[in-house]
């Protein structure tokens, strides 16, 4: 594509995304004869679901590795958590977002999924009191063979994990499932163990997984699957899988595909509020992402 129609290209994208806007211009004068009353009833019910998934979380001063994605800071976590409970947001368990996907049952507009993955210790130092604090519940997606069989003190400078202990005692907060028995690790050419190992190996390891945990609902590891591990999810009668492509839920997605968006350090309030449909990224900053996610070159 030259150069020229490429800025055509970009020229007439903004057009239209300026044209759109303008007929839907919250001030347009709306027709007389409108029931404003039948507008709100047909929302009252969800048409996509948020699936927040989180890591690790410390507190500002305790973190000492700012530039890991996966940390984010107690005090950003507390504000998003009030800012949940303040827009009135209800969270929900995995079988009724189960459920929402195939149709068998309606949710709240606003509900939410709230997950965490790898099972780390400052998730019940810290994520726990918080969302007890606010009433709502959680899923963590452990890696079962990092639990530890005995529970010690928090050290913010460790990386740590729940004790079976700490799973016994949050069972008010946090429901668990799946993220690998051994096979959360990374070939030296940055694939997932789940999509490089031999099939019997990875089938064990999530039969292992799931014989621990004993809830069928699964989260790949870096997101990384194909269609082998479906296939071997599907065998092993798990119900289902949660990839990182940011996105929400809808009904009729793909039940071994599903989006979650991710929380990292760099997720502004106003970045969370795009998240979890409380605001919309702007028209044209969305059509000219997408368009250059379509010319951007493939590594």
């Amino acid at each position: 594509m030259s150069k020229k129609s490429l800025l055509l290209l970009i020229l007439t994208l903004i057009f239209t995304a300026l044209i759109v806007r303008s007929i839907y211009s919250p001030n347009m004068v709306k027709p007389a004869g409108i029931d404003n009353s039948s507008i709100s009833d047909s929302t009252r019910f969800a048409k996509k679901i948020p699936v927040l998934v989180y890591h690790h979380l410390l507190k500002d001063e305790e973190n000492t590795m700012k530039n890991n994605a996966s940390i984010i800071s107690v005090e950003n976590f507390q504000e998003q958590m009030e800012l949940l409970y303040n827009e009135g947001y209800s969270s929900i368990t995995l079988e009724e977002l189960e459920g929402f996907i195939l149709g068998e049952r309606e949710l709240p507009s606003r509900s939410v999924l709230i997950t965490f993955d790898d099972g780390y210790k400052s998730n019940y130092e810290y994520a726990y009191p918080i969302l007890k604090e606010y009433g709502f519940i959680s899923t963590i997606f452990m890696i079962t063979d990092r639990i530890s069989d005995t529970t010690v003190s928090f050290d913010p400078t460790q990386i740590q994990y729940l004790s079976w202990e700490e799973m016994e005692l949050s069972q008010d907060v946090f429901k668990f499932a799946c993220h690998t028995h051994k096979l959360h690790y990374l070939t030296d050419d940055n694939k997932s163990y789940v999509v490089t190992k031999p099939r019997a190996e990875v089938k064990e390891d999530l039969r292992k997984n799931l014989e621990l945990v004993h809830n069928p609902y699964f989260a790949y590891p870096y997101g990384h699957y194909t269609d082998e591990t479906i296939q071997i999810l599907h065998d092993l009668e798990y119900k289902m899988a949660f990839t990182v492509k940011e996105g929400f839920v809808k009904t009729g997605d793909p039940i071994f595909e599903l989006n979650r968006q991710g929380v990292f350090p760099s997720t502004t309030i106003a970045k969370f509020k795009i998240k979890v449909g409380l605001s919309r990224e702007p028209l044209l900053k969305k059509l000219i992402k997408s368009f250059l996610n379509l010319i951007r070159p493939k590594h």
